[in-house]
């Protein structure tokens, strides 16, 4: 039974573009490590801050609400990226296991590479969802600005 991909450079030439995929998820997870860590060091230095404050009580626990917003989108997105690997690594074994079986696994690769596209846009979207939470959340933007009082 001839195979769907062919024979077994072909195979090779096919997992090298899931490969370069597999090292730009690998990058943008580092990406999201460097975040996270700096996330938490803030959160460490607001929470000591937090028990010698005077007066600037609710001003820090707004910070680690923002903060804690920030980790949540953080987790979520490296939680996509992780399982994006993990269906792009089933996409290369897929297509080994065509030519070495000779199944029609076509439709299969398709998912599993639809899927983990699915989830790469989410890891990006949370990731970009998380930017916004931390440049709106400083005190020069816009939308952070306390707006004056209607009479004045």
């Amino acid at each position: 039974m001839p195979s769907l991909f062919g024979d077994i450079s072909n195979i090779i030439s096919l997992s090298i573009t899931p490969g370069f995929l597999l090292l730009g998820i690998l990058l943008l997870l580092r990406v999201l490590d460097n975040r996270l860590v700096r996330i938490v060091d803030r959160r460490e230095l607001v929470e000591h801050r937090l028990s010698h404050a005077n007066g600037r009580r609710a001003e820090l626990l707004h910070e680690l609400d923002i903060l804690c917003r920030r980790t949540d989108a953080i987790h979520r997105a490296v939680g996509f990226s992780t399982v994006c690997l993990v269906l792009v690594c089933g996409v290369v074994v897929t297509l080994f296991a065509d030519d070495a079986f000779g199944m029609k696994l076509g439709s299969l690769v398709a998912f599993l590479f639809v899927a983990a596209m699915l989830l790469l846009i989410g890891s990006f979207s949370l990731f970009l969802h998380e930017i916004f939470i931390a440049s709106h959340s400083m005190p020069s933007t816009a939308l952070h600005r306390r707006q004056l009082p209607d009479g004045g």
